[in-house]
């Protein structure tokens, strides 16, 4: 990961910079792993989470397209 700076730069640009860099990376996804133990159970309960919202979505819209 890395962020040219340049001396003209404003400070607030180049957090910003590094920010997106850093998101874009998912260097804080990372750390967040290895800094807490996640259950197997945890990430399939999230998985079927998120897949069950987009089933619920898809269905909302076919009933909406349908009217």
């Amino acid at each position: 990961m890395s962020v040219v700076v340049h001396d003209d730069m404003p400070i607030d640009l180049a957090l910003r910079l590094l920010w997106r860099e850093a998101t874009r990376e998912g260097v804080l996804e990372k750390r967040e792993s290895l800094r807490y133990y996640v259950a197997k159970a945890q990430k399939k309960h999230e998985k079927k989470k998120v897949w069950e919202k987009m089933k619920r979505r898809s269905s909302a819209a076919k009933r909406k397209k349908l009217k």
